[in-house]
């Protein structure tokens, strides 16, 4: 499939460190002729040999302010996550700086210093892993609505998935209600996004059936979630790429170029109020 066949709005990158972002080389994949430009989304750890805690003390200042300077000289409104997916780092002990008090402040801490410098352009992003097992600690790593213009989660389908709907609000058995359940009664109106989605296009031959009105699912139950942005990678264990040649592969890309297609994605809005 083209890429102009799925065209998409939203550009997802990963940084860490002092790298500023958008590089020159970057901005050239949100251009687009006679049209209006795509937005970007980073996904951002400010550091990966300091804890949360040392960074909401303070030790990751100078790179904060090197994005800081790249985000301001960019100037463009652009989707920031800081510290994507933290449940897969938290250490619960209190003293380790990796619990998940350490990294709402950490989060708080750093979305104040961009504000600071100046950084009037991002419109800030709680990317959540979203899996059912991590029910128990979601709610502690939450920062705090002035912080957080948009709520997202990273699901993924698996072999017993019967439809679109169940990779985004899966139950636990303890009575968690599932991600989206959970986080739009955490805060209600807040705009959410799949920020990484899809299906192992190895394993699940199944995959194109699921998309099958999924796009009026979106609409009808999932009204919240306003941009879906899909993973075509390799990870893990966990094959998504839509240029799989393979009649599994080839069959999703197919429906996931209807999904794309549908007119539930024509909807325009802002993307925020940073």
């Amino acid at each position: 499939m083209s890429a102009t066949e799925t065209d998409p709005d939203i550009v997802h990158l990963y940084s860490r460190g002092s790298i500023a972002f958008p590089s020159a080389e970057q901005r050239l994949l949100v251009e687009r002729p006679d049209e209006d430009d795509r937005l970007f989304y980073f996904s951002w750890k400010p550091s990966t040999d300091r804890t949360w805690r040392q960074i909401a003390n303070g030790e990751a200042d100078d790179a904060i302010e090197a994005v800081a300077n790249g985000l301001v000289a960019f100037g463009d409104q652009l989707f920031l996550t800081i510290h994507h997916e933290p449940e897969n780092d938290v250490d619960e002990r209190s003293e380790s700086g990796m619990n998940p008090d350490d990294y709402a402040a950490m989060y708080r801490y750093v979305v104040g210093r961009l504000r600071f410098l100046g950084v009037d352009n991002a419109v800030f992003v709680m990317t959540y892993m979203g899996f059912e097992r991590w029910a128990p600690i979601v709610d502690a790593l939450y920062p705090g609505d002035d912080v957080v213009d948009w709520i997202a989660y990273d699901p993924y389908g698996r072999l017993d998935d019967t439809a679109f709907a169940d990779i985004l609000n899966r139950p636990n058995q303890q009575g968690w209600p599932g991600f989206y359940s959970w986080a739009t009664a955490k805060a209600p109106g807040k705009p959410m996004m799949l920020a990484e989605w899809g299906f192992d296009l190895a394993g699940n031959v199944e995959a194109a059936k699921l998309l099958e009105n999924a796009a009026s699912t979106l609409a009808t139950d999932f009204s919240e979630i306003k941009a879906v942005v899909y993973w075509n990678g390799l990870g893990g264990s966990v094959d998504a790429r839509l240029a799989r040649d393979t009649d599994v592969a080839e069959s999703f890309a197919r429906a996931y170029g209807e999904f794309a297609r549908h007119s539930y994605f024509d909807q325009a809005g802002p993307v925020g109020s940073p």
